[in-house]
């Protein structure tokens, strides 16, 4: 069934501006039409991103800093604030026409959210999804964020998407300010539970297809 919905392209650990040009590409790609809708599965070396709503003032160290403590640092096109990215992170860009999906971006969003949510869930976390501000995936009613969401837009094509923390580096991530927010910290999934990445990895595919299927127009 997914193999009719959506290519799946496993990427493995990328290099974040190496893989956001192959993003591009196929951006560009599934807007002419020359291939059909394609999630790219990855986890990236250390990076922070800067998304279009981001303050340099939640970055907590000076950019000068990063090259050796290891970490890039990127400008890129997705809306939302800063974030931060290493190889302790599940990553998954949908690059989806949303033609096919009733052309509703606010609700591709929730499904994202969701994805991570459910896939948290099935592991016996109790999660919440917030938006606004604080749009991603938190343990619910504390300020420690799980997952990330993301999303740029153009002609009804997706790109970029959601990542969920699987055992982020700890000190790495505590170079910024999820959210732009005082008191807020990254937790990973086995923060709370013994896992491993290829399960977490199935299990949030599995979710994916289940939410985006449902998702998906019936007469296309």
């Amino acid at each position: 069934m997914t193999k009719n919905l959506y290519e799946i392209v496993d990427c493995g650990i990328t290099d974040y501006e190496e893989n956001r040009v192959y993003q591009k590409q196929l951006f560009k790609q599934r807007r002419d039409g020359i291939i059909g809708d394609t999630l790219v599965v990855t986890r990236h070396e250390p990076t922070i991103t800067m998304g279009k709503s981001a303050d340099e003032q939640d970055l907590l160290v000076s950019k000068s800093s990063l090259p050796e403590r290891g970490v890039a640092m990127y400008y890129v096109e997705r809306g939302g604030g800063i974030t931060y990215h290493d190889p302790g992170q599940i990553v998954l860009y949908p690059i989806f026409d949303l033609r096919g999906y009733h052309k509703d971006l606010r609700e591709f969003v929730h499904r994202l959210g969701k994805t991570m949510m459910d896939s948290s869930k099935h592991f016996g976390l109790d999660v919440e999804l917030r938006t606004g501000d604080q749009v991603g995936l938190w343990i619910a009613g504390q300020n420690k964020k799980l997952g990330s969401i993301g999303v740029h837009v153009k002609n009804w094509v997706t790109m970029h998407g959601l990542a969920l923390n699987l055992d982020l580096d700890r000190s790495k991530s505590r170079l910024i300010r999820p959210c732009g927010l005082e008191d807020v910290q990254y937790v990973s999934l086995t923060d709370y539970v013994d896992l491993a990445l290829a399960e977490v990895q199935g299990i949030l595919l599995q979710y994916f297809e289940r939410n985006f299927l449902s998702f998906r127009r019936r007469n296309e």
